[in-house]
This record gives structure tokens, sequence and C-alpha cells, in this order.
């Protein structure tokens, strides 16, 4: 089988990780690989900050939480019924992906294609990766939004997505889920 096909076909979701950090030069590819993605009018309305280390994520927690409770009403809960507060399943490599608004009206768009360049590439280098929300529901709240400033994501930037990125645990069991039916039309 073609190789990307392959590695698209066997990516999964990883959401339990090994203690080791992965390594600058592998995820500066990863990263790379993420800017190399198509964007509407090639405007790469993104900015991807990088956040490394289990003091850093955890204090990014920690605010989260913060911030989720400051606000009237739980997102998070609001679609899965429970507070969860672990950014990135104790990854030790966050890329927090966000973009410019005003640029354009398809950076969600825009930041997806990032994302999946990014899953894919850590794919293909051993690397196990899952998308988190998270963020997003809370980017525009003061004092969360402070913290995102504080990592140099840039005021007025919205929080697309945020890969977390790290070796898999020898347990994480990521199973291949059944393709659901019904999702493909062709019209010739």
């Amino acid at each position: 089988m073609n190789e990307v096909l392959n590695n698209i076909r066997t990516r999964r979701s990883i959401r339990k990780y090994q203690d080791k950090q992965v390594p600058k030069d592998v995820v500066e590819r990863i990263v790379e690989a993420g800017l190399w993605a198509p964007s509407a009018m090639n405007r790469q309305p993104w900015r991807l900050t990088v956040v490394r280390g289990r003091a850093r994520i955890d204090h990014l927690t920690a605010e989260l939480k913060a911030a989720v409770e400051r606000m009237t009403e739980n997102p998070y809960k609001a679609i899965t019924g429970k507070d969860s507060y672990s950014i990135g399943y104790k990854a030790p490599t966050l890329v927090i992906v966000s973009a410019d608004l005003a640029t354009s009206v398809m950076t969600q768009g825009d930041c997806a294609c990032v994302m999946q360049n990014m899953f894919l590439a850590a794919h293909s280098l051993g690397v196990g990766s899952c998308w988190i929300n998270q963020l997003g529901s809370a980017c525009n709240e003061p004092g969360f939004r402070a913290v995102l400033d504080s990592l140099g994501v840039p005021s007025g930037y919205f929080v697309h997505g945020v890969a977390a990125l790290g070796y898999p645990a020898d347990d994480a069991e990521p199973k291949t889920p059944p393709r659901k039916e019904g999702t493909l039309n062709w019209v010739e």
C-alpha cells in the first residue's frame, strides 16, 4: 500500500503518554509539516505556539480550570457531561494552533489542515498525537487570555486546537474504530 495512505489509515489518537520528552528536532519536523498545510487564498493565518515541559503544561491546565470555573457555563461539561481539565492527557509537548480571525473567515478549516498535517507527520515519526479542543472554549476569558498572551499567542488570535504530542505509553492501546456507513455519496 502507498506509504501516505497507510499512514492515514493507521494513525490513531493517543490518550496516554510516556514521561519521555520528544526531542526538539523531531517536534520541529512535526511543526514544519503543519506549516505546509493549505489555507484559503494561501493566507496562512495561523500561529503555532509550542509548549513543552510538565510544569508549564500543568500551569496551563490549572489556569484553564480556573477560567472555566469563572465562566457562567462550562462548555466542556455541556458537551461531555463531565469536568475535565487535564490538557493533553499528560503529553510532554503541546502545540497551540491559533489564528487571527480578522484575516479570514476560514481560519477554523485552515487550522484543521495544520493539525492534520502535524498528526500525520507525528505518526510517521513514531510520535503519538491527539486533538485537544478545550482551550478554544476559554481563550477569550480575560484571565485565561492573559495566560495565552504570556505564552506568545497573539492578542486577538482564537485557539482552534491543540496538538498533544508524545511517545505512546506501552498500554495506550489505540483501537481502530469501525468506519461509519453511509458517509460517501457518488454523483456521476
